[in-house]
């Protein structure tokens, strides 16, 4: 039965239950030789709602590839500022608590922080940039906005495709990923914070492949349908 099992031993197990804990309240490293029953009694905690969460951070909610590619422009959109917030949000503070908590200061306390200050400078400048002009083409395609030019020009020389091919170049990842081969954890909690590393990079890798293979050629023949429609509404007057 998990409740009668050490926080260590169950974090040992599956390390998905540390972020699981977490987000109950829980440093599993601060007491880590008690069992979760005695921490729930402790803290008031529904046993009923610990199962949920164990299976809520347990459970995959990675939508597949092809089911992706059948959203439209603008679900896409929604999908992707989603997964940023849950980046923002849940994945790395968590990755960052861990870090901070490390016993022997390493390196990676370092550079971490500023992989995630980096990181989230990164995503407001692409929702605020990429995306806005994504929305505005495609609420130009459906007829939304009477007169498209207007919203598009504070854009000036903004170029999508520039914007495609920088991003396919780009691996954020790259520095923390060769720290990370060559960090040897000394302790529980640096395994989970190893392992939760992992489980991030993969999804970085998974997030740039829907944006490089499905959202990138998505905007930018929305794009070019666009200008070309205003193009021919240009030549009418």
């Amino acid at each position: 039965m998990v409740f009668e099992k050490t926080l260590a031993e169950i974090v040992d197990e599956n390390y998905v239950y540390a972020r699981a804990l977490h987000y109950l309240g829980i440093s599993f490293f601060e007491e880590p030789n008690k069992a979760l029953s005695e921490i729930c009694k402790e803290r008031g905690l529904n046993r009923e709602k610990v199962i949920k969460s164990f299976y809520l951070f347990d459970g995959c909610s990675r939508l597949s590839f092809n089911e992706i590619k059948s959203y439209p422009i603008d679900l896409l959109v929604e999908y992707l500022k989603h997964s940023h917030h849950l980046f923002i949000k849940d994945k790395l503070p968590f990755i960052i608590h861990l870090a901070e908590n490390c016993e022997e200061k390493q390196e990676i306390q370092k550079l971490l922080p500023e992989f995630v200050e980096d990181f989230i400078r990164h995503i407001y400048d692409e929702e605020d940039s990429v995306f806005k002009y994504v929305q505005i083409l495609d609420k130009s395609s459906k007829g939304v906005i009477s007169n498209p030019i207007s919203q598009l020009l504070p854009f000036g020389n903004f170029s999508l495709a520039h914007e495609f091919e920088h991003h396919r170049e780009d691996d954020e990842m790259r520095a923390i990923r060769s720290l990370i081969e060559a960090f040897e954890p000394k302790s529980l909690k640096e395994r989970v914070l190893v392992q939760e590393v992992k489980a991030f990079d993969r999804e970085m890798l998974y997030h740039a492949a829907i944006e490089n293979e499905i959202f990138f050629p998505k905007a930018l023949k929305l794009e070019e349908e666009v200008y070309s429609l205003l193009r021919k509404k240009s030549s009418l007057n």
